[in-house]
């Protein structure tokens, strides 16, 4: 019985000792959730314009080229659900805030609540944005440690590109992401392909999101703050391939809350002339030059309404 209870320490002690580096790496590294809560945090008088979304979002539209003080706190993934807590959380803090722009996807809609994108990051913005995350339960282990919310292969990776760059932070300080020739994908075409078909869910059920919408709408008419929806540009090849009806009813859908709202402005993008084929990273992401020329055209229209 002796031998067994060794075996068993010995099996545990590294398993613990991984687990609390891993913890306390969640924990002191600074990420794109520490971040841009800190930077929100300590703009709150200057702030203008606010910027949520998606990785669309995130890696579309540049502050840098705005007239108004603006600030991007979209990030990859980022779901409506998380955009509304985002907004109730630091709207009454933003005294200059004058427009809410917000990206809205070909899945955006349609998206589900706790779905897997979700299920681990609700707890970086609970734990590191300092949201009230009603998908968390009191007695949810994960809450109390961010070492369990992930896979152990992707905190290896994490931990590793920590230790070459020094940060995990992928984010400039105005919150647009950071990203370089790298990134792009040289067959546009090939890879429109495979994101049309990850990106479609065969839903049409908007009904919980639209009233997520309204939600987020009513908050900013009650504050005078404009909404802007904003359907962002994409590769042709992708556009074509999503299904026209989901299409259609999302077009129909933004328009209509456009209709029977105050202060709110839809305007859909997705085909945009103007962008070219080096404008796009791959299917459905500008490269920082077609962040550039998307986010002058949104400043204009800012400055125009």
């Amino acid at each position: 019985m002796k031998k067994f209870y060794k075996n068993l320490l010995i099996f545990l002690i590294p398993v613990f000792v991984v687990w609390g580096i891993t913890e306390v790496f969640y924990r002191t590294a600074e990420n794109n959730f520490t971040f841009k809560n800190q930077r929100i945090i300590s703009e709150y008088n200057q702030i203008e314009t606010l910027v949520f979304g998606d990785s669309h979002a995130f890696f579309g539209i540049n502050p840098e080229y705005f007239t108004s003080n603006t600030f991007n706190i979209a990030n990859v993934s980022q779901s409506l659900y998380f955009d509304e807590l985002l907004l109730k959380k630091h709207i009454d803090s933003l005294p200059n805030l004058k427009n809410v722009i917000l990206n809205i996807s070909y899945f955006t809609l349609s998206a589900v609540d706790n779905s897997s994108e979700d299920r681990w990051r609700r707890y970086f913005y609970q734990q590191q944005m300092n949201l009230n995350i009603p998908s968390i339960f009191v007695f949810d282990p994960s809450q109390y440690s961010l070492a369990l919310v992930r896979r152990f292969d992707k905190s290896v990776d994490l931990f590793g590109e920590y230790l070459q760059n020094g940060t995990i932070v992928s984010c400039y300080e105005n919150g647009f992401g950071m990203q370089d020739e790298t990134n792009i994908v040289p067959d546009k075409e090939k890879i429109a392909v495979m994101i049309a078909k990850k990106h479609e869910d065969h839903l049409l059920d908007f009904e919980v999101n639209k009233n997520r919408l309204q939600r987020i709408i009513d908050l900013c008419n009650k504050n005078g703050v404009a909404v802007y929806l904003i359907e962002m540009p994409v590769y042709k090849t992708y556009y074509s391939l999503l299904d026209t009806a989901k299409k259609e009813k999302i077009n129909a859908t933004l328009t209509n809350l456009e209709e029977q709202n105050k202060g709110v402005h839809f305007f859909d993008f997705s085909q945009e002339e103007s962008f070219i084929d080096s404008d796009f990273r791959d299917a459905d992401h500008l490269t920082n030059e077609g962040a550039e020329k998307f986010s002058k055209i949104l400043n204009a229209i800012l400055q125009k309404k």
